[in-house]
């Protein structure tokens, strides 16, 4: 590893170590908090609602620019770290109902379901600038990594090397980057959420708003039919029906690890992104390969949960109907894909597992099938996006006959959690 690469790797924690040029100014009595109420806003099941975030709660970072100073001053160079990583959450009172907005959410210790405040405090001058995201995790700027590092949200030190920012458009001088690779099972995998810096806030500006409402992965979902079979006669008893059950899907060599960055277009028009061009693999190198992954969601029971017969025990894909549109969609009961946006590798693959059961549920056939995923349809997994592939299965081929894919809205309106959808400003 190059010694630029080895910059790159210095944890956040270990950022409060090497600040000893500037010291921030003494703590005030007033606690950072901030604000979440307001006009709903866009999640899923993962991170949909105040309660859904309030279960996970969120991580903040802090810089601090003395008073008359400001985190742009040199490139950010001039900022000193001030806090790293600190869990914020909402500490609901006995009673209190169900709005998440009773009160400012701020610095929190969670041990299982049970909060406690730990507070931290404003300086007595000067101001903080703030880089958040969800869910928290506890050890996303641990100063010793693990080994293996297998953590799917991590912090990493500010950019210096003018190579890496050229590569970086419009990244935010000064400013960390967030490494993110999505646990490989499903029900691992979470919502990442990261909100738009705030830059340059005063202990009088009191509870700001955090923004949230951005969704920064892409949810994959998957629905299938098949085309119709007569099975061999002689393999099973005469009269016994026979279904098509898809027992698992994979989704093979697609990018496992990007870092989403923070941006600024304007002075103080904030934003995040996603680097195309600097890998964590190695961010020094122009053209490095990003890492690749294969992701699998499988069912509990040899079969997947379709999303209306959530607790139907077993679950037929259908056959096709004359206009192909009777596909069904499949849900495992133990999550959701949450994958990176990105540009689908060439070699990257589909792969279905499905099994022929007789009318008991007992397996018959196991079949595994393949097929490419960059399609003509859709060759890019678009961020904040949901996408789809309806498949159908040619049971008779042991393949696929079809399969298309389309990205849409990820519209939360109608999903199945009730409580109050999470705010943005």
């Amino acid at each position: 590893m190059t010694k630029t690469c080895s910059l790159m790797a210095v944890a956040l924690g270990a950022l409060l170590l090497f600040s000893c040029s500037k010291e921030p100014a003494a703590p005030s009595g007033h606690p950072i908090e901030f604000s979440l109420d307001g006009t709903s806003t866009k999640g899923q099941a993962a991170i949909t609602t105040l309660a859904a975030l309030a279960a996970q709660d969120f991580s903040v970072s802090a810089w601090y620019a003395p008073k008359g100073e400001s985190f742009h001053d040199e490139a950010g160079a001039h900022a000193v770290a001030y806090i790293s990583n600190h869990r914020f959450g909402y500490i609901k009172a006995s009673g209190e109902d169900n709005s998440y907005a009773n009160h400012p959410w701020q610095g929190v210790n969670r041990s299982g379901n049970n909060l406690s405040a730990r507070p931290v405090y404003w300086p007595l001058d000067g101001t903080l600038s703030f880089f958040c995201y969800a869910p928290c995790r506890a050890d996303a700027a641990a100063a010793t990594p693990p080994v293996p590092d297998e953590r799917d949200i991590v912090l990493e030190a500010p950019v210096t090397d003018a190579g890496i920012i050229s590569r970086l458009p419009d990244y935010l001088p000064g400013s960390p980057l967030i490494r993110v690779s999505p646990k490989l099972s499903a029900p691992d995998q979470v919502d990442f959420l990261a909100a738009p810096p705030l830059l340059d806030k005063r202990r009088t500006d009191g509870a700001f708003p955090l923004d949230f409402s951005e969704h920064r992965m892409t949810r994959v979902e998957f629905l299938f039919n098949e085309t119709g079979f007569v099975y061999p006669t002689g393999t099973v008893p005469e009269g016994e029906e026979v279904a098509v059950r898809v027992t698992s899907i994979s989704l093979k060599n697609v990018i496992g690890s990007k870092y989403l960055y923070f941006t600024e277009t304007q002075p103080y028009q904030t934003g995040c992104a996603w680097s195309g061009e600097v890998s964590p693999a190695d961010p020094a190198t122009a053209g490095a390969g990003f890492p690749r992954a294969t992701y699998r969601i499988a069912g509990e029971n040899r079969e997947l949960k379709t999303i209306a017969h959530y607790n139907a025990r077993y679950v037929n894909v259908p056959e096709r109907n004359a206009a192909n549109d009777n596909h069904l969609a499949l849900q495992t009961n133990q999550g959701l894909l949450f994958l990176l946006p990105q540009k689908l590798p060439d070699d990257a693959e589909l792969e279905v597992v499905y099994a022929l059961v007789e009318q008991h549920g007992l397996p018959v056939v196991s079949e595994i099938v393949t097929c490419s995923l960059p399609l003509s349809s859709l060759d890019t997994w678009p961020e904040g996006k949901v996408v789809r592939y309806k498949i159908t299965l040619n049971v008779p081929a042991r393949g696929v006959s079809d399969v298309v894919a389309q990205a849409y809205d990820w519209d939360d309106s109608g999903n199945d959690h009730n409580e109050e959808l999470m705010p943005h400003d």
